[in-house]
């Protein structure tokens, strides 16, 4: 998303368009004048001085265990990308999908009042402080690179930022990893890192998935067990319940959102029988055929890892319940357990489904 327009020529647009001037966004990528607009609606002026909020709590302890979990899940990529980019005057760190910041990596900012502030529990929206990489990434899925005048803020003159695009379970954006500091970086350069950084961050997001089949598929082989794999999570009965950007491109599937209902038989419908018999076996990478010229290398990861104890602990609970009642209320704590797989619970139970919908139905 970098430009060659001119600094000045970027002032005179911002000045222009504090005037009311919408044609001077012109000189601006698209996403880039979606956010100056977003900015000036919010109430932000051009010339003001970057509001930033509050902290949320101490900054150490996040409240929301969704924010936790991708703090987890980002924190050693921060690490290795601080490792190779990091120095004084720079910051890293991942933002959830409210610009909430999350997770860190900082040195020397003492000296850097305007970065200063970036910190673990600090809101960093269009409506503080206007257009930023990671708030244009946030608004519109896409990696963003942000520097000088490019800001909707004069005082972020002198800033460079850039950033990736984080996506859940669902492919829906749930934050961005970020570089911003004083001076210039290779934008190119950082960009395939941040890529390969945000994708390893969403794998780990699926390896806390523990009532699964993992998969992973590409079409080289090599590139299994990197983060260019594409990543399935697999219900027992065979359903999907959700799959990485990789995988949905590799596949076909929608690129964004919640999956639709579909089976493994339906995803590998080109398969052979065979192959499609061997799609949640445990065993090495093996080759299954999508259509006409085109096939993919699929690896079984691991199986569920659902417990088998919390079942047994709510049956002792309610013993002094009558008989049917204990069944229809371990059936569904199974079920709930489960999240609604139906076939690992009737299988922690030591039922069969019918019998399990039976019991949910009385």
């Amino acid at each position: 998303m970098a430009t060659t327009v001119g600094q000045q020529q970027l002032v005179a647009a911002r000045a222009a368009f504090a005037e009311g001037d919408v044609q001077s966004l012109a000189v601006l990528p698209l996403p880039l004048q979606h956010s100056w607009q977003r900015s000036r609606a919010a109430g932000v002026q051009p010339g003001q001085e970057p509001y930033y909020p509050p902290l949320q709590g101490d900054g150490l302890r996040l409240r929301d265990p969704e924010d936790r979990r991708l703090a987890r899940c980002v924190q050693p990529e921060l690490e290795q990308l601080w490792a190779a980019f990091g120095g004084r005057g720079w910051t890293m760190f991942c933002a959830n999908r409210e610009g909430l910041v999350i997770a860190q990596q900082a040195h020397g900012l003492e000296d850097a009042p305007l970065l200063r502030p970036i910190q673990v529990g600090r809101r960093l929206g269009e409506a503080e402080i206007g257009t930023t990489a990671p708030a244009v990434s946030l608004a519109d899925d896409v990696p963003a690179l942000v520097r000088g005048n490019e800001h909707y803020l004069q005082r972020f003159a002198p800033v460079f930022c850039l950033s990736e695009p984080l996506h859940d379970l669902d492919g829906q954006v749930c934050g961005a990893i970020d570089i911003t500091g004083l001076g210039e970086r290779d934008p190119a350069l950082l960009q395939g890192y941040f890529r390969q950084a945000a994708l390893a961050s969403e794998n780990r997001l699926f390896q806390g998935l523990a009532d699964v089949h993992l998969l992973a598929v590409q079409h080289d082989p090599r590139w299994l067990a990197t983060p260019l794999q594409g990543l399935l999570a697999v219900q027992d009965d065979g359903q999907l319940r959700a799959a990485n950007r990789v995988a949905r491109r590799l596949l076909g599937l929608p690129r964004r959102g919640p999956l639709p209902l579909l089976s493994m038989e339906t995803v590998f419908a080109g398969a052979s029988a065979a192959q499609r018999r061997r799609l949640l076996q445990p065993g090495p990478a093996h080759r299954v055929r999508l259509g006409e010229g085109n096939a993919v290398y699929l690896q079984h990861l691991r199986a569920p890892r659902a417990p088998r104890t919390r079942v047994a602990v709510h049956v002792v609970a309610a013993a002094d319940l009558p008989l049917r009642q204990q069944q229809r209320e371990a059936a569904r704590r199974a079920a709930q357990a489960a999240e609604g797989n139906l076939s690992l619970a009737a299988r922690q139970l030591g039922i069969s489904r019918t019998t399990l919908y039976k019991l949910l139905r009385d």
